[in-house]
């Protein structure tokens, strides 16, 4: 067996270019909000980013650890390998996050804050208007934006899988960009050094980045998703479903961000509420891209280009334990190269599962 395995299937395939579409009207959408909340964002903390220029670069080592921590976290949220065969939709996400929707969180947030100022005592306000805001405002702004990249890149992002991680990568922009307004505004206001400032900031929102704004807009997509026609894993799923499981995911993600936001609970209760409501709902919501990996080697592992794995690899890919066993048998019988080679495989195999068009039809 570790012959065979260490002869991983050769072969390439074209990606579609699933972003750049200038004949579809959504992809213009797409380029006027992105530039549209560019600017925006530059309008109101250009300048202050200009200042505060050669702090950021002394923690930009900081800065892109935080970065390549979380991109491997949503990463390893994707364990069926769905969306590694079109990272540009998720870069696409990861910009309007970063951009539009903080634009719109921006702009949301203070047009809602002077709404409750009307109504709420002032130390009321003190203490709930974030809770009171942000997690109807931003999740609503990045759940937009989620929508219009799902709706863009509609052909390759259809499935459940498909649609948390690009929520993720949406909320991961707006994360990344909203962290970098924070350390700005704490290197300002800071007494001793511009350094300091922002990186006691970025310290404090790296130590809360699990969850954050990416777990929160994960859900939120995924909810996006079923209330679209373009859904793909639509076998079992009654329209009255589609709707009620979309409303849970939508209101998860809001109430994540409220108990985060809340004056009431303390930070290790946070913790554990945001990550338990996030964990639950991922395994669930993983089940389904499960479900259709099984269903996909059973019927189609003696065509190609699943015919090419061996069959211990195919075995091996519906969980992340068997994938694990595998790799350990192979190194125990030939080393670190045929544990490679076995892993190699297996990104293979799960690679032609997540893109193969005749997989692409099993539910």
């Amino acid at each position: 067996m570790t012959a065979d395995l260490l002869d991983t299937p050769q072969g390439t395939r074209l990606r579609p270019a699933v972003v750049y579409r200038p004949e579809s009207a959504v992809f213009w959408l797409y380029a006027v909000t992105l530039l549209v909340g560019i600017l925006f964002v530059l309008t109101h903390y250009g300048q202050a980013f200009h200042e505060t220029f050669s702090a950021q670069l002394v923690l930009a080592p900081a800065w892109l650890a935080l970065m390549a921590f979380l991109v491997w976290l949503m990463f390893a949220c994707d364990p069926f390998r769905s969306v590694r065969q079109y990272k540009q939709g998720l870069v696409a996400g990861s910009a309007l996050g970063a951009s539009t929707a903080l634009a719109m969180a921006l702009q949301g947030n203070d047009e809602m804050g002077q709404i409750l100022a009307r109504y709420l005592e002032p130390d009321t306000y003190a203490d709930w208007s974030a809770a009171l805001t942000a997690p109807f405002v931003e999740e609503a702004a990045k759940a937009m934006c989620a929508a219009v990249v799902l709706v863009l890149c509609a052909s390759v992002f259809n499935r459940i899988s498909h649609a948390l991680l690009v929520g993720m990568f949406v909320g991961f922009g707006f994360d990344i960009a909203e962290d970098l307004t924070y350390a700005t505004n704490d290197a300002i206001g800071s007494l001793d050094s511009d350094t300091s400032g922002a990186g006691g900031s970025l310290l404090v929102r790296a130590l809360t980045s699990v969850p954050a704004h990416w777990a929160y807009t994960g859900l939120a997509a995924v909810g996006v998703l079923l209330l679209l026609p373009t859904f793909r894993n639509d076998v079992g799923w009654s329209r009255l479903r589609r709707v009620a499981v979309a409303v849970v995911l939508l209101a998860s993600a809001s109430f994540m961000h409220f108990v985060w936001d809340g004056p009431v609970l303390s930070v290790l209760w946070k913790f554990a509420v945001n990550i338990a409501v996030f964990v639950t709902a991922v395994l669930v919501l993983l089940r389904y891209e499960r479900r259709r990996v099984v269903e996909c080697i059973a019927t189609r592992r003696d065509a190609v280009p699943l015919a090419e794995v061996d069959a211990a690899v195919l075995d091996s890919l519906p969980t992340g334990r068997r994938r694990r066993a595998l790799r350990k048998q192979a190194r125990r019988t030939g080393g670190r190269a045929a544990k490679r080679a076995v892993a190699a495989q297996q990104r293979w195999a799960l690679d032609r599962i997540a893109t193969d068009e005749v997989c692409a039809t099993a539910r």
